[in-house]
């Protein structure tokens, strides 16, 4: 599958490294496979990188589990353009973004 090969060159290039993580997460998801995106990363959402747990979200969501996406979305640290974007795009208005908090 060519995604793979993708987050295999991004792997080589920074192995372990955020882009390299979320692109093996994002093969898994093209292939359905939402705990494997899940669990590849938890790495990057326990040190609480916003990019980290806006794609768990976006697990979440494909997968259905809103409730939990909800959860998720409040966690994702506000303040950086492309990542706002995604929290919109993933149902921004059933929760409140962290960057929005302190402005009401």
């Amino acid at each position: 599958m060519r995604a793979r090969r993708i987050a295999k060159g991004l792997n080589a290039i920074a192995p372990g490294g955020r882009e390299s993580v979320i692109a093996y997460a994002v093969a898994d998801l093209t292939v359905g496979d939402i705990e494997a995106a899940l669990e590849k990363l938890r790495p990057l959402s326990d040190i609480n990188d916003a990019y980290g747990i806006a794609f768990k979200a976006l697990a979440l969501h494909l997968a259905g589990r809103l409730s939990q996406r909800d959860a998720v979305l409040k966690q994702v640290p506000g303040g950086d353009p492309d990542v706002d974007g995604l929290v919109v795009a993933l149902g921004k208005s059933s929760v409140a973004h962290p960057s929005e908090r302190d402005i009401w």
